[in-house]
């Protein structure tokens, strides 16, 4: 996937989540709150949607013009 910049996005947890997020980060090589974040939902959309995540490589593969 290309590098895209980045915008912010605001999600509330409660603070079990939060907990339960801040022990699989010890456990995991993600670096923080943010990279897990971004990980979980593109695994999501994948396990879910997987034509939406194709279509996403797709784009991204196309020459531009």
């Amino acid at each position: 996937m290309k590098k895209e910049r980045m915008i912010p996005l605001n999600v509330r947890v409660p603070p079990s989540l939060k907990d339960l997020m801040n022990r699989f980060l010890t456990l995991d090589t993600h670096k923080d709150f943010s990279e897990l974040t971004r990980d979980a939902l593109r695994e999501k959309i994948k396990r879910d949607a997987p034509q939406l995540y194709a279509e996403l490589f797709n784009k991204e593969a196309s020459p531009q013009p």
